[in-house]
């Protein structure tokens, strides 16, 4: 998928592509989003999830309302999945959606949302 990306010739391919990592998943039960955390500051409602696992790696889940800002949080976890927090601590996220071509297009609320989600992966060290 991240070849994909970095290999699309424009934005709406990037978007379809996008989207269509969106629907990989699914959205949680209520009892699920309670245990995520609301992300502010996003144009659409969001949640994320940090499931700290034995090994000192995490895993992450989440959730938004806004198909794009559910490819985003999948392309986002196959990244960051399994890694550890000092790994986390290095990981630009920034960085990672701009070398994709993708965080040049989206709006500042959806990028906040985003550069929420980092902010929380930063913290894992502290």
């Amino acid at each position: 998928m991240i070849e994909q990306l970095k290999q699309a010739k424009n934005w709406e391919d990037r978007y379809r592509l996008i989207i269509q990592a969106g629907k990989n998943l699914s959205r949680p039960s209520d009892d699920e989003l309670a245990q995520m955390q609301p992300i502010t500051g996003c144009e659409a409602q969001m949640w994320f999830q940090i499931m700290p696992k034995n090994d000192l790696t995490f895993q992450f889940n989440g959730f938004s309302e806004a198909r794009i800002m559910n490819g985003l949080l999948w392309i986002l976890f196959n990244q960051i999945n399994g890694k550890t927090a000092d790994e986390l601590n290095t990981f630009d996220i920034t960085v990672f959606f701009s070398e994709l071509g993708i965080s040049q297009r989206l709006s500042e609320t959806r990028l906040n949302g985003l550069n929420q989600i980092g902010q929380q992966l930063k913290n894992l060290c502290i």
